[in-house]
């Protein structure tokens, strides 16, 4: 497990659950039907009031959505990869690790194989999100093939150290 990516997986999780996937601002034509026509422009107080009132997710929450969303279409493995993620992260309060794994197909006595997985998961996010803060001119000079895209979720198998 990466501590780093775990922590941003469980903020990921936390803004999902308090605000969900999308912004909930009101569209210009509710906004006429409400006020009766323009909005007031000069509203004193912060507009930190916004993300408060349906903004959406923060911009780290994003990232780490579209890191899952990218994972989850690259292959098989990734789509499995953003099941435990959505598994792990979203349910309040958290599901114990002996109830998640008969949901990724697993049996009740592979916590071993569960603890790898979340550690492929962190890999995965760690290096999508590298990518994607990458300057863009830096991401368009990268080859996009399969053999150097560093973001698919590996099918080699990890090599144990010990």
């Amino acid at each position: 497990m990466i501590d780093e990516v775990e922590e941003l997986m469980q903020h990921w999780g936390n803004q999902f659950n308090q605000i969900g996937d999308e912004g909930g601002l009101g569209s210009p034509m509710a906004t006429i039907m409400e006020w009766g026509g323009c909005a007031p422009r000069s509203t004193p107080g912060s507009r930190d009031l916004m993300m408060a009132s349906g903004g959406g997710m923060d911009h780290v929450a994003m990232e780490v959505a579209a890191a899952l969303a990218q994972l989850e279409r690259q292959s098989d493995k990734g789509a499995l990869l953003a099941k435990l993620a959505r598994n792990r992260y979203l349910p309040r309060p958290a599901w114990s690790v002996r109830s998640q794994l008969p949901l990724l197909g697993l049996g009740d006595d592979a916590d071993r194989t569960y603890r790898n997985w979340v550690h492929a998961l962190h890999q995965q996010v760690l290096v999508i999100l590298t990518v994607r803060s990458a300057p863009r001119r830096a991401r368009n000079m990268r080859v996009k093939s399969p053999a150097t895209d560093l973001t698919r979720a590996s099918t080699v198998a990890r090599i144990r150290s010990c």
